[in-house]
């Protein structure tokens, strides 16, 4: 007010619609200390990622997302990330989470190995293949080694990117 004085009404109001309702006494806060793992929201770009991961775990978990996000839903949000990074952490101690360079390494000699069974094929059956069908062995072997390797460098071209 002009006067010097607050309208006590009116600071109450805004510290209601500003305040988490989830905490209801007052608390001290340390300043320029911050919860370990988080990073603070600096940018419009921030905020709305941080909102955008909230509406998709909101929409994950099949909550009820009437479009405003507020405190309470913040904090599901944060709980639920939370219990899913617990689980992660169990199954890495319990030995269930195999790492990728190691899955990578297996899937590749598997491929390898089948690669060279399937390009031996025409020539370990090429000979009864031709008796039957009455045709040039050496005509037929060179007819499916060409489609075996051309159907093989499909299967050998990079799916997902590294």
């Amino acid at each position: 007010m002009p006067d010097g004085t607050f309208d006590l009404e009116a600071l109450r109001a805004e510290l209601r619609s500003s305040t988490d309702p989830a905490r209801t006494k007052v608390r001290t806060v340390r300043y320029g200390t911050r919860s370990v793992g988080t990073k603070p929201v600096r940018t419009e770009d921030d905020a709305q990622d941080a909102v955008s991961l909230v509406r998709r775990v909101l929409q994950e978990e099949g909550a009820d997302d009437d479009g405003g996000i507020d405190f309470s839903k913040a904090r599901f949000v944060e709980t639920i990330l939370k219990s899913q990074e617990r689980e992660l952490k169990m199954a890495q101690r319990r030995k269930e989470l195999v790492p990728i360079a190691a899955v990578k390494t297996h899937v590749e000699k598997a491929f390898i190995g089948l690669r060279q069974v399937i390009q031996r094929l025409p020539s370990r059956h090429v000979a009864a293949i031709a008796a039957e069908i009455g045709c040039d062995p050496g005509k037929l072997e060179a007819a499916l080694s060409k489609a075996i390797a051309a159907e093989l460098d499909v299967l050998s071209s990079p799916v997902v990117g590294a």
